[in-house]
């Protein structure tokens, strides 16, 4: 499976379902999530073969109206995340950001997940 299926899969749940590959769609209320690749690291053998798995760096990011609001669903995705079904590792601490523009609060993750090549 692919990390950006696998990380879809576990966060189904959250946000009221409201779970997005790169972006949200336009006039979405808060809370929501996205999800999207940002980089990783793929072994290669010493005569230049990959192997069938790689670490996917994914980057998740939390929208909601309030700071409460955004630490709770954090805490909530770290949760779904590293059960060993899904096998996230967290890469550092989540960052937090408050953005003028939209008043809205927003926190990022970066995990490293096991994904087919």
């Amino acid at each position: 499976m692919c990390a950006e299926d696998t990380i879809r899969d576990a966060l189904a749940h959250l946000a009221h379902g409201r779970v997005f590959d790169g972006v949200a769609k336009q006039g979405t209320d808060p809370p929501w999530i996205v999800y999207q690749a940002a980089g990783g690291e793929i072994s290669v053998d010493l005569s230049g073969n990959a192997f069938d798995m790689f670490r996917a760096r994914m980057q998740i990011t939390v929208w909601a109206a309030t700071s409460e609001a955004r630490a709770s669903l954090m805490q909530q995705v770290v949760r779904a995340l590293i059960v060993p079904e899904v096998g996230a590792v967290p890469l550092g601490a989540p960052t937090n950001v408050f953005e003028r523009e939209t008043r809205l609060y927003c926190s990022r993750l970066d995990v490293s997940i096991w994904a087919e090549i």
